[in-house]
């Protein structure tokens, strides 16, 4: 803006205006100054919207000088001044000047904005003409039969070839592409000139040339110079996945849980491992524990045990009947633990006389022992820094006898596994759905790659095992209460028997009289010895012999058998009771 236009836009409008208002005034007197006022609203009205929604500059800054310009001449009018024209005209002159100068400056700021963007643009047309115009050229140069041959069987193998030609200048000796229910999946053979390694790097380049929403997956193929690219179109983990009835037929058979994102069966290798599985409440956590049990119980060389010190042990009561115990108080948790680790000490000595480094159920004669529980902070919690110990100590040694044990939890922590070292060092495999609370979710895995953000509806979950070493999202199978209840019921009716060797007897709950606990451990275990009722009951040998004689004839000896048992009277119903209990 030039001096001569400057001084111009800063006197001129001024002073028109101000000689309008003083003649405006001298001729209407106060009915001027009325009018003057509602100019003045207007024009600030006019600026306050052009500022605030970012119009015409020169609109904003017109309108505001305007305003401040009529306010000025109707206060003067108004005050009945004998100079008011002069002394308008001055503040007027000043506003209008300064309002030039910012208009000048930020035009001048907006133009060159406006002029680096256009040199980017150019340079960026020049820089996609100069690659155009070389890549017709290597194509003219080319005899026919060098020319590359970029044509595929589908739109996306063309995509692909093209791609890869234009940012590396290499020709795929193939692409086969397949499609999928979730998008698609490319197998490229890669010529010597162009590293996986490289293309990898660099594949959002060419995933930009694509133009296509998703996400890619990329593995090694087979062949060290094939790279497979999946290509997945929305979220295809969002639905229900039903359940499966599994097929495995031994311990050491992979659990299958669900699938991947691709539709594929995901499974994990339970057998001389132990297992966490985590989760806040309705997402999912109960779900994979039913899953893993309604598997594992299908198994005829496993066993299952189950621990759930809740309150009527809401978890796992409907799994009860293909349990072979379920310990529901911190006695009998005690108890359980104590004969986990027996059972270790026995099984110890008979792998060593076989000279064996690891539990084979059909070489050694027991099968192997799973034990499920649920809320592994309320058991810490009640059985205290003892049972927290014997949980350690399982952890640690226990695995490599058949004995395997699968933690659930709402809030793992440190003080969740007790003990005097991290427990999770000894629990291989683990499974987490959503964690609400950020706190909890490096209890279940270290590294902060693996990120259950992501977990966003019930049934998603990460898993880390030997063979799952990298953060992939997955969709449990969904076990629906129905569902679960007719497969208890199934198999419930072939349930293997308990371990040969000495058999698990848990304490009756407190609070019976010593007649009601023995009945309590007949109707519960069937035909016991005096020993083992003396387990059940805590009471010495001459109490529970008592006990029994008074319970007759209820009760009575199998003196073939040497052990007692409810009288068998023919009465169908009292045995259906008697079985049902176990």
């Amino acid at each position: 803006m030039k001096r001569t236009v400057l001084a111009a836009t800063s006197t001129v409008p001024p002073t028109i205006a101000t000689g309008l208002g003083f003649a405006t005034a001298w001729q209407y007197g106060f009915w001027a100054v009325g009018a003057e006022f509602a100019l003045a609203v207007g024009a600030g009205s006019i600026s306050f919207h052009s500022f605030r929604n970012k119009l015409s500059t020169p609109l904003s800054w017109v309108s505001g000088g305007g305003a401040l310009l009529f306010t000025q001449t109707a206060v003067s009018g108004a005050a009945g001044w004998d100079w008011p024209t002069l002394y308008a005209w001055l503040l007027n002159t000043s506003v209008a000047f300064t309002g030039a100068l910012f208009h000048k400056h930020f035009t001048r700021h907006d133009r060159s904005k406006v002029k680096m963007d256009e040199v980017k643009i150019e340079t960026m047309l020049v820089r996609q003409n100069i690659a155009l115009v070389k890549l017709k050229k290597d194509l003219a140069s080319m005899e026919p039969e060098q020319l590359p041959n970029l044509i595929g069987r589908t739109t996306e193998e063309t995509n692909i070839r093209t791609a890869v030609f234009e940012l590396f200048a290499v020709e795929l000796p193939g692409v086969f592409v397949e499609r999928s229910r979730t998008g698609w999946t490319a197998v490229m053979d890669l010529p010597a000139a162009l590293d996986r390694n490289k293309l990898r790097s660099q594949w959002d380049k060419v995933a930009g040339a694509l133009a296509v929403e998703g996400e890619f997956v990329l593995t090694d193929g087979p062949l060290s110079s094939q790279l497979v690219v999946r290509y997945l179109d929305g979220d295809p983990l969002a639905e229900v996945v039903p359940f499966r009835r599994p097929t495995a037929e031994s311990f050491r058979d992979p659990v299958v849980l669900g699938v991947d994102r691709f539709g594929e069966q995901v499974s994990v290798e339970l057998a001389y491992n132990h297992t966490l599985i985590a989760g806040s409440s309705k997402f999912g956590k109960s779900n994979l524990v039913k899953k893993i049990i309604l598997s594992l119980a299908a198994l005829p060389d496993t066993v299952l045990y189950g621990v759930d010190m809740k309150p009527g042990a809401p978890e796992l009561s409907l799994m009860r009947p293909v349990l072979h115990d379920l310990a529901q108080t911190v006695d009998q948790a005690r108890a359980l633990f104590l004969w986990l680790k027996e059972e270790m000490e026995e099984r110890g000595e008979i792998m060593a006389k076989a000279g064996a480094t690891a539990w084979d159920p059909a070489v050694h004669g027991r099968p192997a022992v799973f034990v499920v529980v649920d809320e592994v902070g309320e058991l810490t919690r009640q059985g205290g820094q003892e049972l927290a110990k014997t949980l350690e100590s399982l952890l640690a040694l226990a695995r490599a006898f058949g004995l395997h044990l699968i933690l659930a939890t709402q809030q793992p922590s440190s003080r969740v596994f007790g003990g005097a070292t991290d427990a999770r060092g000894n629990l291989a495999v683990r499974i987490s759905t959503r964690m609400n609370d950020r706190v909890h979710r490096q209890f279940v895995f270290a590294d902060t790659s693996w990120d259950l953000g992501g977990l966003d509806v019930p049934g998603k979950f990460l898993m880390q095992s030997p063979e799952h070493t990298t953060p992939q999202p997955y969709k449990a199978e969904f076990v629906r209460d129905d569902v679960a209840a007719a497969e208890v019921a199934r198999l419930g009716q072939e349930l293997v028997p308990a371990p040969v060797g000495k058999r698990l007897v848990l304490p009756a709950p407190e609070g019976l009289s010593g007649q009601q606990k023995a009945m309590y451990a007949l109707k519960r275990y069937g035909n016991m010895t005096r020993k083992e009722l003396e387990q059940a009951t805590g009471l010495d040998d001459k109490q529970v012999l008592r006990a029994l004689q008074a319970l007759k004839p209820e009760v009575e000896r199998d003196d073939d058998a040497g052990t007692w048992r409810i009288a068998v009277t023919g009465d169908w119903e009292a045995q259906a009771v008697v079985s049902l209990s176990k």
